[in-house]
């Protein structure tokens, strides 16, 4: 993660990171609370220090195998269908996700682009449109 962030601060000409947003799913295998401290202890110095880390958990949710109908299980290995009680053969429709869904940073102004320059003023450009004379 620090390496997809600090390509992205790049990219984007960030000047200082001050937050990032990481989605984690039920069953992405990553425990929540080992991120927080991981990404504590590997940014109390360097070019990272002071970024916040938010974690959104996002629940498991099933469409079940028997009938259908979409639920979020209470356990992550026994998960029966509250509609109809099949425990098996449910297709997960979210959970396993594992992302960073979110940078904020301070991002310089621009300079000002070439068409508000008045330098241009004079210097009209034609746009290939027939004028109306013509």
């Amino acid at each position: 993660m620090l390496d997809i962030l600090r390509e992205e601060r790049d990219k984007h000409n960030m000047q200082r990171i001050l937050r990032m947003r990481v989605v984690n799913g039920a069953l992405s295998g990553a425990v929540s609370d080992a991120l927080a401290f991981g990404w504590e202890c590997m940014t109390q110095e360097g070019d990272l220090k002071g970024v916040e880390l938010v974690i959104v958990d996002a629940p498991l949710m099933v469409n079940c195998g028997g009938c259908g109908k979409p639920f979020t299980p209470e356990d992550k290995h026994y998960m029966p269908c509250p509609e109809c009680g099949e425990i098996l053969g449910h297709d997960i429709v979210s959970g396993k996700e594992l992302y960073i869904d979110e940078i904020e940073a301070d991002i310089p102004d621009e300079a000002p682009s070439e068409a508000n320059d008045d330098t241009n003023a004079s210097n009209p450009v034609d746009s290939g449109a027939p004028s109306k004379g013509e």
